[in-house]
């Protein structure tokens, strides 16, 4: 017989690989400005897209309290049914209102994305994470890429048009949703137990209630803990503001490459683009692994150099009126996003016993969705600034350059202080020689700090 986390993770995969394997997303502004959609820019830019950006932030936060509480698997099966709405709405439904409705479902989708990504360490033995991470993370990322090369190849050979497209993405949504109702229950990571088997329902919605309130307190005393640790903050920080820059971009840039190359009049090559980058993106994450690179001590400048490095790619792409330099630009923005992206992970999770993964994470995500909620009204919503998607990307070149040059000038003061010999010295990490202090429950101690930067 299967074993009980071989099935889960089996079954996670199947349902990441089927809800990420949407071959008309790639396509998705072309679609809405064709007929019978008939959409227009300002419209798509300044009356629809905002709406996911508002509607995952809400639900992120609601998904954030209630996911341990429901143990997962209600939350994922909600994912996709959410997935399946959003499919419905491009089909059959027409209008800003009705896309707007879209928005907000694909909203309700990725924001209770956090569950597939927590729900597998409620079901398997922690000598497993590791296996059980690299699969499922494995899964999302063949869905995505293998979803650009089935649409580019479909619209290229003129096999399917755009609403074909959206057809073969709602069945393989449907596929997923199918999976997610015999996903295994979460057991290992439960909340609220109820030892009385003949308690009556007041008692257990007490229990509920109860414990809902220690989880929230026990939450906002980690929340300080971890954040009291200045490394971790600097890292943290990063994340999420250049996170909140990389949803922008992937909201809009469909938008830039249908202003400067417009899909009604060329052949297009969004999933190939897509596909690329995911690719690129992957290869780069795996390469890191045999890295050997002092992060403590040339991190903040790596951060500072590749984030300058993104800004000229996002300038770039709003100057050029060749869309193959924009398609480079946007590879090229991608890859260096998944290689800092990477790198900033894996030393927020170096600074953070195991356990508080999830909460440190989940903040990074709220905060980024907070600072795009902000960006977006100013920038982007017809009540702010309501900028064309052109003056857009400068927005988020500049944006990309502000925080590049915080943290290199960050970066040249500390390592200035340290010594640039000693620092080129120290150049390899040195994880073996020196152990890297974890938060754990104990009260930190500023002198620890020093083992950290």
């Amino acid at each position: 017989m299967m074993r009980f986390w071989v099935k889960a993770t089996f079954l996670l995969c199947l349902y990441g690989f089927f809800k990420e394997m949407k071959p008309s997303e790639p396509f998705l502004t072309p679609y809405l400005k064709a007929p019978p959609m008939n959409l227009t820019e300002e419209q798509l830019d300044n009356q629809i897209y905002p709406v996911w950006t508002y509607s995952y932030l809400v639900v992120l936060f609601m998904v954030f309290l209630v996911t341990d509480l429901l143990r997962y698997k209600p939350v994922i099966i909600s994912e996709g049914l959410a997935y399946l709405m959003t499919r419905i709405l491009l089909i059959w439904a027409r209008g800003v209102l009705a896309m707007q409705f879209m928005q907000f479902a694909y909203g309700v989708a990725t924001g209770t994305e956090v569950a597939y990504y927590s729900y597998i360490y409620a079901v398997v033995d922690r000598s497993h994470y590791q296996v059980v991470t690299s699969y499922t993370r494995a899964a999302v990322l063949f869905g995505r890429m293998l979803s650009g090369v089935v649409g580019q190849l479909l619209i290229s050979l003129k096999v399917a048009d755009y609403l074909a497209l959206n057809y073969i993405s709602l069945v393989s949504v449907s596929i997923a949703c199918l999976i997610s109702l015999f996903l295994p229950k979460a057991t290992g990571n439960v909340l609220l137990m109820n030892t009385e088997s003949d308690s009556s329902s007041e008692e257990t919605k007490t229990t509920c209630l109860s414990s809902w309130g220690k989880t929230m307190r026990t939450m906002f005393r980690d929340f300080v803990l971890c954040y009291s640790n200045k490394a971790l903050l600097r890292w943290s920080l990063w994340w999420a503001f250049a996170t909140c820059g990389e949803f922008q971009v992937e909201n809009y840039v469909q938008n830039l490459w249908d202003v400067i190359y417009p899909s009604h009049n060329h052949k297009i090559y969004n999933g190939g683009v897509t596909a690329v980058s995911h690719l690129t993106g992957s290869l780069v994450a795996v390469g890191l692994a045999y890295v050997k690179i002092n992060w403590s001590l040339f991190g903040e400048l790596c951060l500072g150099i590749v984030s300058v490095a993104d800004a000229f790619f996002l300038f770039l792409s709003a100057q050029t009126t060749s869309i193959w330099m924009a398609y480079l630009m946007y590879v090229l923005f991608r890859t260096a996003y998944t290689f800092l992206i990477t790198v900033a992970s894996l030393q927020i999770a170096r600074h953070v016993e195991m356990t508080r993964f999830a909460l440190v994470f989940g903040i990074n995500m709220f905060a980024s969705l907070l600072l795009q909620t902000i960006l977006t009204s100013i920038v982007v919503d017809k009540r702010g600034l309501n900028l064309p998607v052109l003056t857009q990307f400068v927005i988020y070149g500049s944006y990309f350059f502000i925080i590049g040059a915080v943290f290199l000038a960050r970066a040249v003061f500390h390592m200035t202080r340290v010594g640039w010999r000693q620092c080129w010295e120290q150049r390899y990490n040195q994880e073996d020689q020196q152990p890297l202090t974890v938060i754990t429950n104990t009260e930190y101690r500023d002198g620890e700090e020093n083992q950290l930067i």
